[in-house]
């Protein structure tokens, strides 16, 4: 229901704040507490009003690692986990293993939107895959064009995977992958083709009804996604 075109990149300057402007809604999926309170704060301060859709599940009121610093808050610099974003909203959340601006040993970039991060996270420690950054996509509309640019950047030699916990046919991905392909494509690293999507098969149903099955196929897809082999696309 996006009303912006997924084969251009539009201005990005954030003074001017085109992109905003021009599209129809604001579509966000955050993972932090932090991240919840400036994009309700940004909303408010904002001279301009536009439908903001929030989609984060109430379950991450009781994830254990779902917190913030007080630092995400004040911007004070004394405070652990300072941010130079500091008290601003996080279009994009970038891997939080202290990445560099140029890291040419990481070979997947795994991108997500939402809970499932926290699960993918916590199997990338168990296997110990250093060689894998996840980025946390926080808004999904307007496209973080800029922000995806500057991740793709800093992995040129990663493979580029999209994760979903819904099926293909639902969740994020048919709007996510021509973005993200446009993106790839400014920057000379293929295109739509090019991304690996990670993820429930479709279905015309939402959930499987079976809690056994539903484990079992998360289990799966949270492996997959970070399994030591290249992801064969599209299964």
């Amino acid at each position: 229901m996006s009303d912006d075109n997924p084969y251009v990149i539009p201005e990005m300057e954030p003074t001017l704040r085109k992109q905003i402007q021009e599209c129809n809604w604001q579509v966000v999926n955050v993972t932090t507490p932090a991240n919840y309170f400036h994009v309700l704060r940004r909303q408010i301060h904002r001279e301009f009003r536009k439908p903001l859709i929030v989609m984060s599940p109430k379950n991450l009121l009781r994830h254990k690692d779902c917190k913030s610093n007080l630092s995400e808050f004040d911007d004070v610099q004394g405070h652990p986990g300072f941010d130079k974003q500091g008290t601003r909203f996080k279009r994009l959340i970038k891997d939080q293993n202290d990445h560099s601006d140029l890291e040419e040993g990481i070979r997947r970039l795994v991108l997500c939107s939402g809970k499932v991060y926290y699960e993918l996270d916590e199997e990338r420690k168990k296997i110990s895959g250093k060689d894998i950054a996840i980025c946390r996509v926080e808004q999904l509309c307007p496209f973080p064009y800029d922000l995806i640019k500057r991740e793709l950047n800093r992995y040129p030699n990663a493979e580029i995977v999209w994760c979903q916990e819904e099926p293909m046919n639902m969740g994020a991905y048919h709007y996510i992958a021509p973005r993200l392909g446009t993106a790839m494509k400014a920057l000379g690293r293929g295109g739509v083709d090019d991304v690996k999507y990670v993820g429930r098969a479709p279905s015309a149903a939402t959930a499987t009804g079976f809690y056994q099955m539903h484990v079992k196929e998360q289990t799966e897809l949270v492996q997959k996604a970070v399994q030591p082999e290249p992801i064969n696309y599209p299964f």
